[in-house]
């Protein structure tokens, strides 16, 4: 199987399936102006009839990886010692694979709304991509699959390390940033004392 066919095998997320019906795009199909926006950052333009799921789990992008060569079969018992399957929750906000002109790319974006990304939280997963893709342009352990890497924010990051990232993770040094368009008047809700100074046990709550 190719491993754009993997990738679909592997989504299971309930979300997926969700919010697909709900809006009446079950294949979550993008829109002609985020492929615009996509290609804007990337250079990369994917095309409509494009893989993409939302939450897709990192261990299934590496099992999909291992299972695609034609050295690995798919009823057999794998050597885990990378690890190729890690069992954790870690995934990537939104994948977009297609194929072009014989090379699958794997663009993998990552969102934050309201808060902003850490260092820890961004390292983990750039440690965790490295051991898939490697260094250099992402393509020495996979040759015929090209992984891309966003983040998408309303603002850029502004005290985001990415010195230990994969370079193909970020090009000169610095994370590529695609702005994320979110309404404004959002609030949020935080828990606080009887003097409104927020607490994590507090008994109280107010409106920001």
């Amino acid at each position: 199987m190719r491993l754009i066919e993997w990738l679909e095998a592997f989504n299971r997320k309930e979300r997926f399936f969700l919010v697909g019906n709900a809006l009446g795009n079950t294949n979550f199909n993008l829109s002609d102006e985020y492929r615009t926006k996509l290609h804007s950052v990337l250079g990369i333009h994917p095309p409509q009839h494009s893989f993409v799921a939302m939450d897709y789990h990192l261990d299934w992008i590496h099992a999909g990886l291992f299972l695609s060569s034609s050295a690995n079969q798919l009823n057999n018992v794998h050597e885990n010692k990378v690890p190729i399957v890690t069992a954790n929750q870690e995934d990537i906000d939104l994948l977009v694979a297609f194929e072009d002109l014989g090379v699958t790319h794997l663009l993998m974006i990552e969102a934050k709304a309201a808060t902003g990304w850490t260092n820890k939280q961004t390292l983990s997963k750039a440690d965790r991509l490295r051991e898939m893709f490697g260094e250099g342009d992402g393509r020495k352990k996979y040759p015929g699959v090209k992984p891309s890497f966003c983040l998408t924010s309303p603002r850029p990051p502004q005290l985001l390390d990415s010195r230990q990232w994969p370079s193909w993770m970020a090009p000169g040094g610095k994370p590529i940033w695609l702005e994320l368009e979110v309404p404004p008047g959002r609030r949020r809700i935080t828990r606080c004392d009887q003097a409104g100074k927020s607490s994590a046990s507090g008994d109280f709550f107010r409106v920001i």
